[in-house]
């Protein structure tokens, strides 16, 4: 009779645990990667989304956006005029004319409960939430959005933060998995767009800026600092570095 080799029960288990161990492991991170990569493709569509939209309203104002701009002058709530004005142009299930109080769970995650990317909370009533006085949209693709006018005229002066050759009127930021979603970060899943008087365009690492600075010892918002892969600062300008770069 011949002689057959065989693993023992011991050495098989002892070989499942070990495997057991490394998927223990590295599930997370593969988990991770795929929730990302998600996302930016989310970042992606909503961005053409939005891009559209923008089109749109121009092209129905005399190829000029700010024209559109003229019945939200003299509004009683500048930022859901600018909200009203694009939901003629997208699908939406849900609208908050102030994302607060009672309404806030319906289109926005709520300023407390939002991260940067680097973990640590978003604690000052400051910054691109505005303590959630923006009004919001959630699409019918399940994203949200909220609007915020700078300046009907789009004019307002932000020195060195946007370039003399673009009329900033205002911005939006996307949550691309809805407002009830995790992770709620910025960076991962809110990013940042500026709306200026040509098109849409992801929050520009040049034009952005120290925007914290001085409001909060817990946020870190350095110029162009935001390293989106390894989850360093704030995360307010992955938009830009996700599209882009």
């Amino acid at each position: 009779m011949k002689k057959r080799n065989a693993f023992t029960l011991a050495e098989v288990l002892i070989t499942l645990g070990i495997i057991g161990v490394v998927a223990a492991m590295t599930m997370p991170t593969v988990i991770n990667n795929i929730q990302n990569k998600e996302n930016i493709n989310k970042l992606k569509r909503e961005y053409s989304i939005m891009q559209q939209a923008f089109q749109k309203i121009a092209a129905e104002n005399d190829a000029n956006f700010k024209n559109a701009l003229a019945v939200c002058a003299n509004a009683s709530n500048k930022h859901a005029c600018l909200k009203n004005i694009f939901k003629a142009k997208l699908n939406t299930i849900n609208d908050c004319d102030i994302n607060n109080g009672e309404n806030l769970s319906k289109c926005f995650v709520s300023q407390a409960d939002a991260k940067q990317l680097n973990g640590k909370p978003v604690k000052s009533s400051a910054g691109y939430f505005n303590n959630n006085t923006t009004s919001g949209l959630v699409l019918n693709d399940g994203s949200s959005v909220a609007f915020w006018l700078d300046d009907t005229n789009c004019i307002t002066d932000y020195a060195v933060l946007t370039p003399a050759s673009m009329e900033r009127c205002g911005w939006i930021v996307i949550d691309v998995n809805g407002p009830s979603a995790r992770p709620n970060t910025w960076g991962k899943d809110i990013f940042l767009f500026f709306i200026y008087s040509k098109r849409i365009l992801p929050a520009d690492p040049k034009y952005t800026g120290d925007t914290c600075n001085g409001l909060d010892e817990d946020i870190e918002c350095v110029l162009g600092a935001d390293d989106c892969g390894a989850g360093i600062n704030y995360g307010l300008t992955c938009s830009y570095k996700y599209l882009y770069e």
